[in-house]
């Protein structure tokens, strides 16, 4: 072997990878990285469930309001509704309670004349809470007895 043979191989055989040093600061800097996005994985996560709770809350909430139109437009019917809590709907993330409120006290539904609107107001907490998830407010034309 000649000398330039020795020496390329010196020097290849020192310039030939990583070290263990590079390694190891590869390794933290990318663990700092990840531990920089965490909270806004986090926080992206939290935003998700809290957005499918109230699309779920808004699914109810069209669902009381064909609840009320399937019952027609009579002040009895109505005034059934009114007067019942409906149950809680279930889910996998927790139990949603709707709730539905006329402007009117339920005395007054039935009494003439008996062709009017009455104000409806439908919203839906989270079952042992008070905030509300999602609401409507709906006119609604009473026409029988």
């Amino acid at each position: 072997m000649n000398k330039t043979d020795v020496r390329s191989q010196q020097e290849f055989s020192r310039e030939s990878g990583f070290g263990l040093i590079e390694i190891v600061v590869s390794m933290f800097l990318l663990g700092l990285l990840a531990i920089a996005t965490l909270p806004l994985l986090i926080q992206s996560m939290t935003v998700t469930t809290t957005n499918s709770k109230i699309a779920f809350a808004t699914q109810v909430v069209a669902q009381q309001l064909q609840r009320l139109k399937d019952s027609g437009s009579s002040c009895g019917a109505v005034k059934t509704l009114a007067a019942a809590t409906p149950a809680p709907v279930t889910r996998a993330g927790g139990n949603l309670q709707p709730y539905l409120q006329l402007n009117l006290p339920a005395s007054d539904i039935c009494a003439a004349p008996y062709l009017r609107t009455v104000n409806v107001h439908i919203w839906v907490t989270a079952v042992g809470s008070t905030a509300v998830l999602a609401e409507v407010d709906k006119l609604i034309l009473l026409d029988t007895a």
